[in-house]
């Protein structure tokens, strides 16, 4: 009896069944034509899953369920009267996602967050605002806290949506706290701005633009949204700053000791978007961002998607800017300082419809959108409310839909496992 061990083709557990030939490897040893019979191959004890055989075409399959080395021996004879041993060496490797830990994150140490998070708020009129935020697998791995935040507010009386999304910095250790507080603090201060004096005044200039696209009346806007939307962000990052100055504080009264705590420690991203119904028809829509991750305005049949925002990127991938920052690149200085942030920061449109209006941290973009550039692919963000639709039911209007983009944040991207956050206005 003759031994002749073969490799096979490598597979993984992924759900769905493993096929291979043997014929080549049978063929540099025998000669096809002179083979009598070939018994049913025969898989290691340790292997909990059979193997069907296919002798016409000496092909085997299998459903692998288990990780590990394992031996597929096939007994062979031939008119010649000798007998063959093939013993074929399967290596079936672990499905990825079993391979990351999910460790859950300390709630009784400094600045707790929830690992995840998710909200649902009913607007009327068959609208709807859904978000969720998932605490990425490279975070769960370690035990580390979600940095990401949001927040979403819906006023019924001036018909207005306010969406918040922040990311934190990675590499500050207190950026969990800072994107919080810009979150918080840039939603408080964008309701108490929106007033609806505040609209009236406004609404000449929006209504003038909408007839003409008037330069003047578009100047008009960008400077009342330049006084609600950055000054909302400028108290956001001031609060953040006082929080740097509360903790070191406290550092010293609780541990007798000074350790210097600066805003760079809360280092967080922010998008934030006010979205309100007109009174004739369609949408005002305005966003200020500062930092990477992106906003769109959605709509199906339309030839293009509405960004509102270009991303910051760094030299490197990976980096960006940050609220925090005191950086000429956030925060120009200056006599024309306002008209460089609105150049850069702020953007608005109005349309009379949308499927969605989207918000979302670079969890999300970079693995759907792969590069800043794509932000702007109409097809990609179809692929994106395609993807969703699937787990997703938007027609229903209640928290299973918060839900469900809960459990779709944990989707499958090989190499992206950053936190992931998304505001969806439907």
């Amino acid at each position: 009896m003759l031994t002749h061990e073969k490799t096979l083709p490598n597979c993984k557990i992924t759900g769905i069944d493993y096929q291979v030939s043997l014929k080549k490897e049978i063929s540099e040893v025998l000669n096809l034509e002179e083979i009598e019979s070939i018994g049913d191959p025969q898989i290691d004890h340790s292997a909990k899953f059979p193997i069907n055989w296919n002798p016409g075409e000496y092909e085997i399959s299998c459903h692998p369920d288990q990780a590990g080395e394992f031996v597929i021996t096939l007994r062979v004879d031939t008119t010649k009267g000798e007998g063959h041993i093939f013993q074929f060496k399967l290596t079936v490797n672990p499905d990825p996602k079993t391979l990351w830990k999910n460790i859950p994150s300390k709630q009784d140490g400094v600045y707790p967050k929830f690992d995840c998070d998710k909200l649902f708020l009913p607007c009327g009129d068959n609208l709807s605002i859904a978000a969720a935020s998932q605490r990425g697998r490279s975070h769960a791995q370690e035990g580390k806290p979600r940095d990401d935040d949001f927040l979403a507010d819906w006023d019924a009386g001036t018909d207005c949506a306010v969406l918040v999304v922040a990311d934190g910095a990675g590499s500050a250790k207190f950026s969990r706290k800072g994107s919080q507080l810009a979150v918080r603090t840039a939603l408080e201060n964008v309701k108490a701005a929106l007033t609806p004096e505040f609209w009236a005044t406004l609404k000449p200039s929006i209504e003038k633009w909408i007839e003409s696209k008037d330069v003047q009346a578009g100047k008009s806007i960008q400077v009342s949204l330049y006084k609600v939307l950055v000054q909302a962000a400028w108290e956001a990052k001031t609060s953040i700053r006082k929080e740097a100055e509360d903790h070191e504080a406290q550092f010293f009264a609780n541990y007798g000791k000074r350790e210097k705590f600066t805003a760079r420690d809360y280092a967080t991203t922010l998008i934030l978007t006010i979205a309100r119904k007109l009174d004739a028809a369609g949408w005002f829509i305005a966003t200020f961002q500062v930092g990477d991750g992106g906003m769109g305005v959605y709509r199906a049949d339309a030839e293009k998607v509405i960004v509102q925002g270009i991303p910051d990127g760094g030299e490197y991938g990976g980096q960006t800017r940050f609220l925090t920052e005191d950086s000429a690149e956030v925060w120009p200085q200056g006599d024309d300082a306002a008209n460089k942030i609105i150049a850069r920061r702020i953007r608005f449109d109005v349309v009379d419809s949308f499927d969605a209006i989207i918000l979302m941290t670079d969890g999300v973009t970079d693995p759907k959108f792969e590069t800043d550039n794509n932000l702007n692919s109409h097809a990609k963000w179809s692929e994106l409310w395609a993807d969703l639709a699937k787990e997703v039911p938007f027609e229903k209007r209640d928290d299973s839909v918060a839900g469900a983009l809960l459990k779709w944040m944990d989707f499958w991207s090989p190499g992206n496992h950053d936190d992931r956050t998304m505001i969806v206005l439907y």
